[in-house]
């Protein structure tokens, strides 16, 4: 059984670095990386393009695996939770600071402030790349929104101090998938929840399901072109890390398949 799906993650790979590259989406996996932040822009606006009729129809294809599918409604389901926390803080205080530890483009952030484009709400996105921060900044100048950006690394205790303002809420969107290491994990969540105001929260996602998860790992690069390494984590180890550094949970939302869990904790 080894031998036949091995033979199945070779015949893969090779359509994916000869045809496939005629498709826009399969084509950004392999020279961003998988995991990029341009390549989650691209799935968002879910808009078939390539080379040719053939090529379209290879990325109509590809954006439509359930894979992706699931990661759009991760998104959808961030939006909601972090309009949830805003309102949550809102009825409290006049304004509200939102930190996401590692954006990408942070579309769901944008989405975000202009929904509350009136009121005293405003962002810092940060992250290693800087290309996809200042995309995000042009993007939220355009369009009149409080938001700036810092690069900083998700991991570093020294990228946790903030000199102002202490985050309202704080997000971590797909930084998960990535960590298999326990105590990595929860050196995340405890950087967050010391850095978070009094009864601030948290809003994360974490995957505990996927429709191949070998497969995708084997054929696919991430964003520093090594091997894939996508990480599942169950409900149950989730809910006991939270539960030990001190988090409560608000709520959840999850997508049909259960791939995708959108959690909204509070300190």
């Amino acid at each position: 059984m080894k031998t036949i799906e091995n033979i199945k993650i070779t015949a893969i790979k090779t359509v994916v670095n000869t045809l496939g590259q005629w498709s826009d989406g399969i084509k950004l996996a392999s020279t961003e990386g998988f995991t990029s932040g341009e390549m989650l822009d691209y799935i968002y606006k879910n808009k078939a393009q390539g080379k040719n009729l053939i090529g379209k129809m290879i990325d109509k294809i590809y954006l439509n695996h359930r894979g992706w599918q699931v990661v759009r409604i991760r998104k959808d389901n961030l939006v909601k939770n972090i309009r949830q926390a805003v309102w949550k803080t809102l009825s409290l205080q006049n304004d509200v600071f939102i930190c996401d530890i590692a954006s990408g483009p942070a579309k769901y952030i944008l989405e975000v402030l202009e929904d509350f484009k009136i009121r005293n709400v405003y962002a810092q996105i940060r992250d290693i790349d800087e290309r996809w921060l200042k995309k995000a900044k042009t993007t939220a100048n355009e369009k009149s929104l409080k938001l700036d950006y810092k690069v900083a690394d998700a991991l570093n205790p020294k990228d946790f101090v903030f000199d102002k303002k202490s985050p309202d809420i704080m997000v971590a969107s797909g930084f998960y998938d990535w960590f298999n290491d326990e105590d990595v994990l929860k050196k995340s969540m405890t950087l967050i929840y010391n850095a978070l105001s009094e009864n601030g929260y948290f809003v994360f996602s974490v995957q505990t399901g996927h429709v191949d998860l070998e497969m995708t790992n084997a054929v696919f690069k991430d964003f520093n072109n090594k091997p894939l390494a996508m990480a599942i984590w169950s409900d149950e180890k989730i809910a006991e890390i939270l539960k030990e550094i001190g988090f409560k949970v608000i709520d959840k939302k999850s997508d049909k398949y259960d791939n995708y869990q959108v959690y909204l904790a509070q300190k």
